[in-house]
């Protein structure tokens, strides 16, 4: 089973995609999503909407999957972290209700996130790779799991305009990439400057 970490960002809602129209995995694909809810980050709002209207979307397609969502919250406080640190330890959890399945967690980076210094520092040193293989060792049927979150779009190589040029517009617009979470795209943001880098007008 491929448990992809889904978030209705257009990485990962692309890979999904793929995921659900070339599905040579027989026990299938399980999209889940985690609302990460905070003070400092209001993206969870519209993540919130643009997750619940693309799985209706996969349905109508007749998508064969399972969709699951947990909330973390840490309201309070003035920094949240990496959400990447937390992603990890859902997946875990995930991986816990999928026994006797072969089990590879997948998140959606893009060979561009290894392009920013912080992101490739922290994956030159390992960290949420040792955040996974850490918490596989806390399952019952960690025999049956991947110690390795696997990366496809940075294995494939995907780009923004691969994915504006593959997947049908109207699941483009169902996504959502920016950052700051407002009423509309800010514009600013690293997520938004990327995807406008391969659209002359963006619908978000």
């Amino acid at each position: 089973m491929k448990i992809l970490m889904f978030s209705g960002g257009l990485d990962s809602t692309y890979l999904a995609w793929r995921l659900l129209t070339n599905n040579d995995d027989p026990d299938g694909v399980h999209l889940h999503y985690v609302s990460m809810r905070n003070d400092s980050e209001r993206l969870w709002k519209k993540e919130d909407i643009a997750t619940e209207n693309i799985v209706s979307y996969f349905k109508k397609q007749n998508y064969k999957f399972i969709y699951s969502k947990s909330k973390f919250e840490f309201f309070g406080h003035v920094s949240c972290g990496w959400t990447s640190d937390i992603l990890p330890v859902i997946a875990q959890k995930v991986a816990l209700n999928s026994y006797g399945h072969k089990i590879d967690v997948l998140f959606g980076w893009t060979p561009y996130d290894l392009e920013q210094p912080a992101v490739r520092d922290r994956e030159d040193r390992g960290v949420v790779q040792n955040i996974w293989k850490s918490v596989v060792q806390g399952l019952s049927n960690r025999q049956y799991v991947n110690e390795k979150i696997q990366f496809p779009l940075i294995e494939w190589n995907i780009t923004k305009d691969i994915m504006f040029k593959e997947m049908p517009q109207d699941l483009i617009d169902l996504t959502w990439s920016c950052r700051n979470g407002g009423d509309t795209p800010c514009g600013q943001c690293h997520s938004c400057i990327e995807r406008n880098q391969y659209v002359n007008q963006c619908k978000f």
